[in-house]
Parts: C-alpha cells; sequence; structure tokens
C-alpha cells in the first residue's frame, strides 16, 4: 500500500464491538445520568442529588495571568463551576475544543462547522483527567486477558502499570531519533503467529512527538507509514500527544489524527505542560462511537472537576484560538532553549562518557551511558551524590537491563544541570576503572 496516496473509504470503521473487550461490551449507561441531562432545562428538576449551591462558600473568583491580565468568574459561573457537572465536560469548552481541533489537526472524520456528529466514525472530544485518564480507559475498553499492546521500545513507563493488572503484554516496536520503525512494525504482525503469541494485537500506543523518554518525533512520512499499515491489519491507534505544541520547529509535523479518514486514531491531548498541571484537564478526541462508550465508563466512576475545567476554560475563553497557539509557540521557544543548554551542559562533562541526541520536542534527554549494560547501579550512586535521574530500564518493556537515563531539563537550574552531570561524569569515569 502506498503511504503516499490519500487511502480510499472502503476501510471506514462504522461498528467498533469487534474492538471492545467483553467488560465495555457489559457497561451499560449510568441509570441516573440521563436525569443529569434535563439539569438546566425549563422543566422542573426533581431528579437529581444535587447540593444546594447557597451553601457554597466561594461565590466568585478572579484569576492572575502571567502577563497582567485578569480573569474573572462571576457569581453566576461559581454557582455551575462548584456543582455536579456531566461526564463528557463543560460543552460550551468542548465546542471550543473542537475548533482548537479544526484549526491543528483539520481530521478528515470531523463533521463540519456546525454539524453535529452522526456516523459512527463521526469524531468528537470529550474532557478527561488529563492524558492518563484517556490512555487507561482506552486501553480498559479494549483488551482482554492474553491480549497484547504494540508500544514502543521506550515508551511512557505508565502504560506498563496499566495493562499488567489486565494481564495483557507488551510488543515493542523498535524505535530511533526519527520515532517508530514502521518496518519494524510491519515485521512484527505480518509474522504474527496467534497459536504461539495470541491474538493479533487490536491497539498500538505510540507518543509520536517529543517522545517520553526519547524525545524523538515520529515523521511525517513514517506516520503516514504506520497509518498505512494500521488500516492493513485494522489496528486502533492511541496517539498520546501532550508534547504536541512543543515541537521545537515550526510548521507542526501534522498528527495521526490528521490523516484518519477510519476513525481508527483515539487522539489524547493535555493542558498539563502548556498552563496547569495540577488541574490535571485533558481531552480526548475520537469516533463517536467509541468515545460514546468511553463516557459510559466515565458515569460511573469519574465525574469530570468542574471548578477545574471552569478555570481552564474561563482562560482559554479569555485567549483565544489564535492566542493559544501564540502562547504554544513561546512555550516550545523555552523549552527548546532549555534543551539546548542541558545539551550544552552534558557536551562540557559528559563527551565520551555517555551519547544522546538533541531532543526536537519536550523536555527530556534520553542518554546512553556508554560502557554500561545497567543504569540502575549509576543511578544508585547518584543519588547518594544528590540528583535523582530515572534509569532507564523502566521505559524499556523488553528490557530488563538497559543502558539509558531520562534526564529533565523542564525546570531544572544550570547550575544544578551542571552538578548532576559532574557526578555522574566522576561516577562514569571510576567504574571505568573497575
Amino acid at each position: 500500500m502506498d503511504a503516499d496516496k490519500l487511502p480510499n473509504e472502503s476501510l471506514h470503521i462504522n461498528d467498533y464491538e469487534k474492538y471492545f473487550n467483553k467488560t465495555a461490551r457489559r457497561l451499560t449507561s449510568s441509570m441516573l445520568g440521563g436525569a443529569v441531562n434535563y439539569f438546566g432545562s425549563d422543566l422542573l428538576y426533581l431528579a437529581g442529588g444535587l447540593p444546594n449551591s447557597d451553601m457554597f462558600l466561594i461565590t466568585e473568583a478572579q484569576i492572575k495571568l502571567r502577563d497582567g491580565r485578569t480573569v474573572n468568574i462571576a457569581d453566576d459561573e461559581m454557582e455551575v463551576a462548584l456543582q455536579y457537572s456531566k461526564s463528557a465536560g463543560k460543552p460550551e469548552m468542548l465546542k471550543w475544543l473542537t475548533e482548537l481541533l479544526r484549526r491543528l489537526h483539520d481530521p478528515p472524520t470531523l463533521p463540519p462547522h456546525g454539524v453535529s456528529p452522526s456516523a459512527n466514525s463521526d469524531m468528537m472530544t470529550i474532557s478527561t483527567y488529563g492524558c492518563t485518564e484517556a490512555i487507561s480507559k482506552v486501553i480498559g475498553l479494549v483488551v482482554e486477558e492474553g491480549d497484547s499492546l504494540l508500544v514502543e521500545e521506550s515508551t511512557y513507563p505508565s502504560v506498563m502499570n496499566v495493562i499488567e493488572p489486565l494481564g495483557c503484554k507488551p510488543v515493542t516496536v523498535k524505535n530511533d531519533a526519527d520515532g517508530l520503525i514502521p518496518s519494524d512494525l510491519s515485521n512484527i504482525l505480518s509474522s504474527w503467529n496467534e497459536a504461539v503469541s495470541g491474538p493479533r494485537p487490536k491497539l498500538l500506543y505510540c507518543v509520536p512527538v517529543g517522545g517520553n523518554p526519547t524525545g524523538a518525533n515520529l515523521t511525517l512520512k513514517r506516520k503516514k507509514e504506520v497509518y498505512a499499515l494500521a488500516r492493513k491489519y485494522d489496528l486502533l491507534i492511541i496517539e498520546d500527544d501532550p508534547y504536541y505544541m512543543l515541537q521545537f520547529t515550526r510548521p507542526l509535523i501534522p498528527s495521526l489524527v490528521s490523516l484518519d479518514v477510519d476513525g481508527r486514531v483515539l487522539r489524547c491531548d493535555s493542558f498539563s505542560k502548556m498552563m496547569a498541571a495540577g488541574a490535571r484537564i485533558g481531552y480526548l478526541s475520537g469516533p463517536k462511537q467509541f468515545l460514546e462508550k468511553f463516557i459510559e465508563w466515565k458515569d460511573v466512576n469519574s465525574f469530570p472537576n468542574s471548578l477545574a475545567e471552569t478555570i481552564v476554560w474561563k482562560v482559554l475563553q479569555n485567549m483565544g484560538h489564535d492566542g493559544f497557539i501564540e502562547h504554544g509557540c513561546r512555550v516550545a521557544n523555552f523549552y527548546h532553549k532549555r534543551s539546548q543548554r542541558a545539551s550544552r551542559i552534558a557536551e562540557a562533562y559528559l563527551k565520551g562518557l555517555a551519547e544522546w541526541s538533541d531532543p526536537v520536542a519536550g523536555m527530556f534527554l534520553w542518554m546512553k551511558l556508554l560502557g554500561v549494560e545497567d543504569s540502575r547501579p549509576i543511578c544508585q550512586k547518584l543519588i547518594q551524590k544528590g540528583a535523582v535521574v530515572v534509569q532507564g530500564h523502566i521505559f524499556c518493556p523488553a528490557s530488563v537491563n538497559s543502558p539509558y537515563i531520562r534526564v529533565s531539563y523542564s525546570y531544572a537550574s544550570e547550575e544544578d544541570l551542571a552538578k548532576a552531570f559532574s557526578w555522574l561524569a566522576d561516577i562514569l569515569k571510576e567504574q571505568s576503572k573497575q
């Protein structure tokens, strides 16, 4: 299949039941959830267990932005913010996010402006607790015990924490400085033996921009190849992309969701890296039918934080889409300078002792310690000297030992980086003498 050609429409997904696991198929709408839809209408609402807002202690708030502007949450808005809300998120905020999605990605399955999703594969957007809830629930709706999840050989470790209790095995796809390697993904899928390895994977998880931990970007050419393979082998893709706006060059590399003509990409975005990590506000965009099942699960176990959502929404409303995109450029420039500083300091202390590629997005240096089989003893010695980095093996599902470490440059000062790298150099030099 030629990944550079626009795929035909014959693989457009209209029914997601085949992807859902047994648990997902058993999910039903919340018994009380339907009544919430009438709250705020002209009907006399006597159905909900809603606290009386007259007893809430907060009546209004003023938020001061870093540029000196202020954003006010009026008393009527605060009354809504302090009350229970729909698990999908604030409708007005979701409408704003949908327009942002259109501006940044223009997904092929996103309905035209002003048109509600209709067909099963039509895209919609919902609010989540950062990317973490989106990832864990998507995986939880798809995989069964004995299934396999396709992941990069160096990947975000929390995904392993999600799949292990489910009895799901990771299958690692090689990656390099340009991200996931499509030819390796093709080899894995084409040679899959269900008698030996169990059912063919239904789901690929990847961090395509500012890879955590690698700092790599999946190139557009490779994204097209990965998407073509997803179509060929009928995969769904979790596009975990919290660093999308933190690419160090513009224009931004088009996303996987921008290529998705079938409705097989579930895109995870977050405001944690851009606005407020503690708010835990993210959003998931994907096929309507799939997200409706996701909402059924949210309805019974994870209502949103309406106050945090309101604060983020008021700031977004104040910025507008253009302002938010400009803010993304400022944040990317900030981290680019920090990455350059970190690489420069590492070069001064660790040349000949470690190898790394300069990050092209995100917050991390992924460093290979030369002459080291397992970075764990090195990391322990570094802690004793006074610095903490993350040992590489936790990012590598298929490897017990790893010579890599992950260093975050997002908040460390120049002085702290110099201390840590000088201590690391001393440890590695001592190690080489043994």
